[in-house]
Protein backbone atom coordinates (compact mmCIF):
# COMPACT_ATOMS: atom_id res chain seq x y z
CA UNK A 1 0.00 0.00 0.00
CA UNK A 2 1.11 3.54 -0.85
CA UNK A 3 2.50 5.56 1.78
CA UNK A 4 -0.27 8.42 2.63
CA UNK A 5 0.13 12.16 2.01
CA UNK A 6 -0.84 13.62 4.95
CA UNK A 7 -0.58 12.71 8.43
CA UNK A 8 -3.42 13.43 11.34
CA UNK A 9 -2.31 15.01 14.16
CA UNK A 10 -5.82 14.26 16.61
CA UNK A 11 -4.90 17.09 19.42
CA UNK A 12 -3.83 20.50 19.06
CA UNK A 13 -0.68 21.26 17.80
CA UNK A 14 1.01 24.21 15.92
CA UNK A 15 5.19 24.67 14.92
CA UNK A 16 5.81 28.71 15.88
CA UNK A 17 5.38 29.46 12.36
CA UNK A 18 2.04 28.51 12.34
CA UNK A 19 1.04 30.13 15.51
CA UNK A 20 2.54 33.18 14.34
CA UNK A 21 1.08 32.83 11.21
CA UNK A 22 -2.66 32.15 12.82
CA UNK A 23 -2.23 35.15 15.33
CA UNK A 24 -1.30 37.17 12.02
CA UNK A 25 -4.20 36.42 10.09
CA UNK A 26 -8.08 37.84 11.09
CA UNK A 27 -10.04 36.16 8.35
CA UNK A 28 -11.79 33.66 9.68
CA UNK A 29 -11.28 31.27 6.30
CA UNK A 30 -7.59 31.80 6.34
CA UNK A 31 -7.93 30.94 10.17
CA UNK A 32 -9.03 28.04 9.90
CA UNK A 33 -6.79 26.95 6.92
CA UNK A 34 -3.98 27.70 9.32
CA UNK A 35 -5.66 25.11 11.44
CA UNK A 36 -6.07 22.56 8.95
CA UNK A 37 -2.34 22.93 7.47
CA UNK A 38 -1.72 21.56 11.12
CA UNK A 39 -4.22 18.60 11.74
CA UNK A 40 -3.81 17.55 8.74
CA UNK A 41 -0.01 18.08 7.71
CA UNK A 42 1.17 16.94 4.42
CA UNK A 43 4.45 15.65 3.68
CA UNK A 44 6.43 17.80 1.39
CA UNK A 45 7.30 16.56 -2.11
CA UNK A 46 9.95 19.11 -2.21
CA UNK A 47 12.28 20.51 0.23
CA UNK A 48 12.85 24.05 0.25
CA UNK A 49 16.44 24.70 -0.21
CA UNK A 50 17.58 21.51 0.74
CA UNK A 51 20.95 22.15 -1.30
CA UNK A 52 21.86 24.56 1.13
CA UNK A 53 19.99 24.24 4.33
CA UNK A 54 23.27 22.48 6.24
CA UNK A 55 25.22 24.80 4.60
CA UNK A 56 23.88 27.76 6.53
CA UNK A 57 23.31 25.80 9.39
CA UNK A 58 26.66 25.01 9.28
CA UNK A 59 28.14 28.27 8.88
CA UNK A 60 26.40 29.64 12.14
CA UNK A 61 26.98 26.40 14.54
CA UNK A 62 30.31 26.80 13.62
CA UNK A 63 30.67 30.84 14.51
CA UNK A 64 32.33 30.86 11.14
CA UNK A 65 33.41 34.32 10.00
CA UNK A 66 35.29 33.41 6.64
CA UNK A 67 33.07 34.00 4.05
CA UNK A 68 34.85 32.36 1.69
CA UNK A 69 33.40 29.00 3.05
CA UNK A 70 30.28 29.73 0.97
CA UNK A 71 32.81 30.05 -2.45
CA UNK A 72 32.39 25.98 -3.03
CA UNK A 73 28.70 25.86 -2.57
CA UNK A 74 28.02 28.68 -4.61
CA UNK A 75 30.16 27.59 -7.19
CA UNK A 76 28.21 24.26 -7.68
CA UNK A 77 25.85 25.92 -7.71
CA UNK A 78 26.47 28.46 -10.20
CA UNK A 79 27.47 25.41 -12.30
CA UNK A 80 24.18 23.52 -12.13
CA UNK A 81 22.48 26.59 -13.14
CA UNK A 82 24.71 26.72 -16.26
CA UNK A 83 23.60 23.17 -17.16
CA UNK A 84 20.27 22.78 -16.18
CA UNK A 85 16.85 23.26 -17.71
CA UNK A 86 13.20 24.16 -15.99
CA UNK A 87 13.04 23.59 -12.15
CA UNK A 88 16.85 22.22 -11.64
CA UNK A 89 17.99 25.41 -12.77
CA UNK A 90 15.36 27.59 -10.83
CA UNK A 91 16.12 26.09 -7.97
CA UNK A 92 19.89 26.26 -8.28
CA UNK A 93 19.22 30.39 -9.44
CA UNK A 94 16.99 30.47 -5.72
CA UNK A 95 19.27 28.77 -3.74
CA UNK A 96 22.52 31.28 -5.16
CA UNK A 97 19.97 34.20 -4.10
CA UNK A 98 19.66 32.63 -0.62
CA UNK A 99 23.10 31.94 0.13
CA UNK A 100 24.31 35.69 -0.49
CA UNK A 101 21.07 37.13 0.70
CA UNK A 102 21.98 35.21 4.16
CA UNK A 103 25.15 35.84 4.01
CA UNK A 104 24.83 39.94 3.93
CA UNK A 105 22.42 39.60 6.82
CA UNK A 106 24.62 37.79 8.56
CA UNK A 107 27.05 40.47 7.75
CA UNK A 108 25.46 43.37 8.69
CA UNK A 109 22.87 42.32 11.01
CA UNK A 110 24.06 39.22 13.09
CA UNK A 111 25.56 40.68 16.02
CA UNK A 112 26.64 38.37 18.67
CA UNK A 113 28.67 39.85 21.29
CA UNK A 114 29.77 36.71 23.81
CA UNK A 115 27.01 34.62 22.49
CA UNK A 116 27.88 31.62 20.83
CA UNK A 117 25.54 29.24 18.18
CA UNK A 118 25.49 25.47 19.29
CA UNK A 119 24.94 22.45 17.62
CA UNK A 120 21.06 21.78 16.14
CA UNK A 121 17.73 21.71 15.58
CA UNK A 122 17.00 21.14 19.39
CA UNK A 123 13.03 21.20 19.37
CA UNK A 124 11.68 22.70 22.56
CA UNK A 125 7.66 22.53 23.18
CA UNK A 126 5.27 23.70 25.68
CA UNK A 127 1.91 24.33 25.75
CA UNK A 128 -0.30 27.28 25.72
CA UNK A 129 -4.16 26.44 26.35
CA UNK A 130 -3.91 23.47 25.29
CA UNK A 131 -2.02 23.75 22.22
CA UNK A 132 1.58 21.97 21.83
CA UNK A 133 3.58 24.98 20.49
CA UNK A 134 6.82 23.72 19.13
CA UNK A 135 9.75 26.16 18.86
CA UNK A 136 12.84 24.38 16.58
CA UNK A 137 15.57 26.20 17.60
CA UNK A 138 18.30 26.47 14.17
CA UNK A 139 20.51 26.50 15.81
CA UNK A 140 20.40 27.32 19.74
CA UNK A 141 22.60 30.20 21.31
CA UNK A 142 24.46 29.87 24.35
CA UNK A 143 26.15 32.92 26.64
CA UNK A 144 28.54 32.14 28.44
CA UNK A 145 30.04 35.60 30.78
CA UNK A 146 33.43 36.12 32.76
CA UNK A 147 31.41 35.73 36.13
CA UNK A 148 30.50 32.07 35.19
CA UNK A 149 26.47 32.65 34.66
CA UNK A 150 25.03 31.37 31.34
CA UNK A 151 22.07 32.22 29.22
CA UNK A 152 20.19 30.36 26.42
CA UNK A 153 18.31 31.46 23.38
CA UNK A 154 17.60 29.95 19.66
CA UNK A 155 17.67 31.18 16.26
CA UNK A 156 14.75 30.59 13.66
CA UNK A 157 15.95 30.71 10.29
CA UNK A 158 13.49 32.44 7.46
CA UNK A 159 14.33 31.21 4.00
CA UNK A 160 11.34 32.96 2.29
CA UNK A 161 11.47 35.59 -1.19
CA UNK A 162 8.16 34.88 -2.65
CA UNK A 163 5.32 37.45 -2.00
CA UNK A 164 3.05 34.35 -0.47
CA UNK A 165 5.69 33.40 1.93
CA UNK A 166 6.30 37.07 3.02
CA UNK A 167 3.14 37.87 4.17
CA UNK A 168 3.03 39.53 7.42
CA UNK A 169 6.58 38.15 7.88
CA UNK A 170 8.11 41.51 9.76
CA UNK A 171 5.26 40.56 12.52
CA UNK A 172 5.75 36.89 12.47
CA UNK A 173 9.12 37.24 12.53
CA UNK A 174 8.63 39.33 15.80
CA UNK A 175 6.09 36.78 17.30
CA UNK A 176 8.50 33.47 16.66
CA UNK A 177 11.12 35.44 18.13
CA UNK A 178 8.76 35.81 21.46
CA UNK A 179 7.17 32.54 21.05
CA UNK A 180 11.45 31.37 21.38
CA UNK A 181 11.77 33.43 24.36
CA UNK A 182 8.62 31.84 25.85
CA UNK A 183 9.19 28.18 25.37
CA UNK A 184 13.16 28.31 26.06
CA UNK A 185 11.75 29.93 29.83
CA UNK A 186 9.51 26.83 30.58
CA UNK A 187 12.49 24.85 29.32
CA UNK A 188 14.07 22.02 31.67
CA UNK A 189 17.79 23.24 30.91
CA UNK A 190 17.32 25.91 34.42
CA UNK A 191 19.60 28.34 31.86
CA UNK A 192 17.49 31.74 32.03
CA UNK A 193 16.82 32.65 28.03
CA UNK A 194 17.64 36.09 27.72
CA UNK A 195 15.02 38.39 24.87
CA UNK A 196 17.84 39.65 23.07
CA UNK A 197 19.78 35.73 22.22
CA UNK A 198 15.81 34.38 20.74
CA UNK A 199 16.11 35.88 17.34
CA UNK A 200 14.32 35.00 13.55
CA UNK A 201 16.90 35.58 11.16
CA UNK A 202 14.96 36.76 8.00
CA UNK A 203 17.46 36.35 5.25
CA UNK A 204 15.71 37.95 2.19
CA UNK A 205 14.39 40.88 4.85
CA UNK A 206 17.84 41.32 5.58
CA UNK A 207 16.44 41.50 9.19
CA UNK A 208 17.44 39.74 12.56
CA UNK A 209 14.74 40.28 14.60
CA UNK A 210 15.01 39.51 18.71
CA UNK A 211 12.07 38.97 20.80
CA UNK A 212 10.76 42.20 22.64
CA UNK A 213 11.92 42.36 26.35
CA UNK A 214 8.48 42.69 27.34
CA UNK A 215 5.57 41.08 25.63
CA UNK A 216 2.38 40.62 28.41
CA UNK A 217 0.15 42.08 25.34
CA UNK A 218 1.47 39.97 22.68
CA UNK A 219 0.88 37.08 25.47
CA UNK A 220 -1.68 37.60 25.86
CA UNK A 221 -3.04 37.79 22.32
CA UNK A 222 -1.39 34.62 21.39
CA UNK A 223 -2.53 32.86 24.40
CA UNK A 224 -6.16 33.91 23.50
CA UNK A 225 -5.53 32.59 19.65
CA UNK A 226 -4.25 29.42 21.20
CA UNK A 227 -7.81 29.28 23.65
CA UNK A 228 -9.42 29.64 20.20
CA UNK A 229 -7.81 27.30 17.96
CA UNK A 230 -8.17 24.35 20.98
CA UNK A 231 -11.82 25.51 20.80
CA UNK A 232 -11.89 25.12 17.00
CA UNK A 233 -9.64 22.08 16.22
CA UNK A 234 -12.34 19.43 16.08
CA UNK A 235 -14.25 20.88 14.15
CA UNK A 236 -12.25 21.62 10.91
CA UNK A 237 -12.39 19.20 7.82
CA UNK A 238 -9.70 17.42 5.74
CA UNK A 239 -8.73 19.31 2.90
CA UNK A 240 -9.57 17.30 -0.51
CA UNK A 241 -7.60 15.08 -1.43
CA UNK A 242 -7.18 13.54 2.18
CA UNK A 243 -5.49 10.03 1.92
CA UNK A 244 -4.61 10.05 5.87
CA UNK A 245 -5.67 8.29 9.14
CA UNK A 246 -9.25 7.69 9.79
CA UNK A 247 -10.24 11.78 11.93
CA UNK A 248 -13.33 10.25 12.97
CA UNK A 249 -12.86 7.66 15.36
Amino acid sequence: MDDPNYRFNKRPRFSANQLAEYVCTTDAPQREAVIRKAKFSRKPSVVAYQQITPSLRSFLTGNITDHGYFDSLLQRLDDKAQREEGYNRDEALRCMAAVNAFLKTATTKLKMGKARFFAGPQDVAFNVSGVSVNARLDPPVIEERDDGRVFSGGCVLFIANSPEARKNIEERSKIVAAIVHWALGGAASNIEPLARLCMSFDAFGGEVVRAPASFDRLRKRVTASCREVFNGWDHVEPPAGYDGPNWLE
